[in-house]
């Protein structure tokens, strides 16, 4: 019945304003909906693709396979890019705990209490990154290299030498946070 109601009302509104409509003249336009088998969203029946989704509900067995497929290639993907969002995760962590230990160690060597404790907020820093990867993977991951860029940048600029030690390690720490920067931001999109 509702769509007889909004059929007529069409009707009247496009027709030219000469006479009032007659319902016998009239040929009443049935609207018909179904629902993507996929989403489950409601669409006109003679639409190809899904609104919601983009299944192609009414297209071919051609159209539906490719579909499917790269649903499949996005979920590949996803999983990938998790792997290594929880590599740079691990980093970052491990990042943490060495930072932390050599301000210890530092500390009892040295009896420099300024830097057990810029090594200790820094470490916390790290693990507060790690965690919040679970929440805000691209942020986290992403701050996390622009920190560790800086203590390489700032050390490099009070002791130049420092920019050449452990090279191999802070070349796979910024490989291991760039893929995860990548991942995340993947997966963003």
């Amino acid at each position: 019945m509702f769509t007889k109601v909004l059929a007529f009302f069409l009707y009247w509104m496009l027709q030219p304003k000469k006479h009032a409509p007659n319902m016998e003249d009239m040929t009443i336009l049935e609207v018909s909906e179904s629902s993507c088998s996929i989403c489950k969203t409601p669409m006109q029946t003679e639409n190809i693709y899904c609104p919601e989704c983009g299944f192609p509900e009414n297209g071919t067995d051609t159209d539906v396979a490719k579909f499917h497929a790269r649903n499949a290639m996005k979920k590949n993907q996803h999983m990938d890019a998790g792997k290594k969002i929880r590599s740079a995760r691990n980093v970052l962590y491990v990042m943490a705990g060495i930072i932390i230990l050599f301000g210890v160690v530092s500390f009892f060597n040295d009896q420099d209490i300024a830097l057990l404790i810029s090594n200790v907020i820094v470490g916390i820093i790290y693990l507060a990154l790690g965690s919040w990867t679970s929440k805000k993977p691209l942020v986290a991951i992403l701050l996390g290299l622009l920190l560790y860029l800086t203590t390489i940048i700032i050390s490099a600029i009070f002791e130049p030498s420092t920019l050449f030690r452990g090279l191999i390690f802070k070349i796979l720490i910024i490989a291991y946070l760039g893929a995860g920067v990548y991942s995340a931001s993947s997966i963003k999109k």
